[in-house]
């Protein structure tokens, strides 16, 4: 399932963001509309999840 999960500390107003579920060069694009709504994070990692290449897809069918 995708998501972005939201963890904000009400104390210091730190806010923490992960994105699950969406991989490779969408999760890529996600976290940079992420980034213009919220503004640069002060930590970025990447999670294995992020570096995953789709599949590419086979076509079957006839050459007409």
């Amino acid at each position: 399932m995708r998501e972005i999960e939201f963890n904000i500390d009400t104390e210091t107003g730190k806010c923490e963001t992960k994105i699950n579920g969406i991989q490779g060069p969408v999760c890529e694009q996600t976290a940079r509309q992420l980034k213009q709504v919220l503004g640069t994070p002060t930590i970025d990692k990447k999670t294995a999840e992020s570096n995953v290449k789709p599949l590419a897809k086979r076509r079957v069918g006839s050459n007409e």
